[in-house]
C-alpha cells in the first residue's frame, strides 16, 4: 500500500492501531491548527486584518478540505454561466500549479486567466484587462480580496458531520467555517442521488438559513488527447486500463472508471505534479498497449509530452445542478446587482 493511500485510510479512521497511535500523538497539532485558523478567521472579523475591494463584483468558489470537491469545473461552469449572461468574467488564482491555468484556459477560451501570489493583484489586472466580474478558484479561506458571494463546496463522498481537521484529517476547517459562506454547493461524483440528499438535509440543519445546492459532476465523454472524436466513457467497459492521475485524492476519478466497467491500474503522483519527458514514457511503456486515462487537469500537461500513437484519453466532466438552481441563481444576481457589498 502507498503511503498516499495509507493516509487516506487513516484520515478516514481506518488505519487500524498505527493510525490510533498517530491519531493520539497529533492530536495537540490539530487543536494548534483550530486555533490558529480561529484567530486569523477572529481577526478578519474585526477588522484587525483588512479585507481588499476592488470595485467589481467577486465571486467566491472554494472549499474546507484539501482537496477533491470539483472547485475548477464549477468555477469555469460559472465563468461560463456568466459569460451566458451577458457579463465579461475572469478567473483569478493563486495558481499552485501551471495545470489550473491551463485547465481554465481549455474549459473557457474566451474567459481570461490571472494568477499572483495575491489575488487581489490578479483581480485588479483582471479588472485592467476589460473584465466586469472576478470569479475565485479556491479562495475561501484567503479572506483578504473581499467578496459578493462566498460558495463553498462540500463533495458528498468526504462528508463527515464531525469532520477531522488537519493534520489529523482532510479538512481546512471545522463546519463553523460555514456560518462566513452565503451558501454551500454539495457536490458528487460517485455518490447516489439519494446519498446527496440525506447530507442535503445534514447540511441544513448544520448551516441553517444558507442554500444549499446539489451539483452532480458528471462524468461526460472520453476524449482522444490529441483531438479527434470523443466516445461515451462506457466504451471503457471490458477493458483494462492505467489511470493517471496527480491529485489531491483521485479515489472518486479511478471509481468512476471502475463504475464504466474498466478494469483499473493506477499510476498516482502528487496533486499539481509538473510531469517532465521521462516520466511520461515511462507512464506510455507502463500502459504496455492499454489505453492510459487520465483527468482533464493531468491532460494538459501530459498532452505535449505524450506521442500520437500513444492511445489515451480524457475523461471529461459536465456540471450538473441536481437541485438548487434557483436559489443559485438568485444569489449570484444578488452579488451583481450589489446586495450586500
Amino acid at each position: 500500500m502507498s503511503l498516499r493511500s495509507w493516509v487516506t485510510r487513516w484520515w478516514a479512521g481506518e488505519a487500524g492501531a498505527a493510525g490510533r497511535v498517530l491519531d493520539a500523538a497529533l492530536l495537540p497539532a490539530e487543536y494548534l491548527f483550530r486555533g490558529g485558523v480561529a484567530l486569523r478567521n477572529r481577526a478578519f472579523d474585526r477588522g484587525l486584518l483588512e479585507v481588499r475591494r476592488v470595485g467589481v463584483p467577486v465571486i467566491s468558489i472554494g472549499n474546507i478540505g484539501v482537496g477533491g470537491a470539483g472547485k475548477t469545473p464549477f468555477a469555469a461552469w460559472m465563468a461560463a454561466r456568466l459569460v451566458r449572461w451577458g457579463r465579461r468574467p475572469a478567473i483569478a488564482l493563486r495558481g499552485y500549479g501551471e495545470d489550473e491555468v491551463l485547465l481554465h484556459r481549455e474549459l473557457n477560451p474566451e474567459v481570461p486567466v490571472f494568477a499572483a501570489a495575491r489575488r487581489v493583484e490578479a483581480a485588479r489586472e483582471a479588472i485592467a484587462g476589460g473584465c466586469d466580474v472576478i470569479v475565485l478558484d479556491d479562495a475561501f479561506q484567503h479572506r483578504r480580496l473581499g467578496r459578493d458571494l462566498d460558495l463553498v463546496l462540500v463533495p458528498v463522498e468526504g462528508w463527515s458531520p464531525a469532520p477531522r481537521v488537519l493534520p489529523r484529517g482532510p479538512w481546512r476547517e471545522d463546519l463553523g467555517a460555514l456560518a462566513r459562506a452565503d451558501g454551500v454547493v454539495l457536490t458528487r461524483k460517485t455518490a447516489r442521488p439519494a446519498r446527496s440528499r440525506e447530507v442535503a438535509a445534514e447540511l441544513s440543519l448544520l448551516a441553517p438559513g444558507k442554500p444549499v445546492v446539489e451539483c452532480y459532476l458528471a462524468p461526460h465523454r472520453l476524449a482522444p488527447l490529441h483531438g479527434g472524436a470523443g466516445v461515451e466513457p462506457g466504451a471503457l467497459a471490458g477493458r483494462s486500463v492505467l489511470a493517471v492521475a496527480a491529485l489531491a485524492t483521485p479515489g472518486a476519478f479511478l471509481e468512476n472508471l471502475r463504475l464504466c466497467g474498466a478494469e483499473v491500474e493506477a499510476a498516482l503522483f502528487d496533486d499539481h505534479h509538473p510531469f517532465t519527458p521521462g516520466e511520461a514514457r515511462a507512464v506510455a511503456a507502463r500502459a504496455a498497449g492499454r489505453a492510459l486515462v487520465m483527468t482533464h487537469k493531468d491532460a494538459v500537461k501530459l498532452r505535449p509530452l505524450l506521442p500520437d500513437a500513444v492511445e489515451a484519453y480524457v475523461l471529461e466532466q459536465t456540471v450538473t445542478i441536481d437541485r438548487g438552481m434557483e436559489a443559485l441563481d438568485a444569489a449570484l444576481r444578488g452579488a451583481l446587482e450589489g446586495r450586500g457589498r
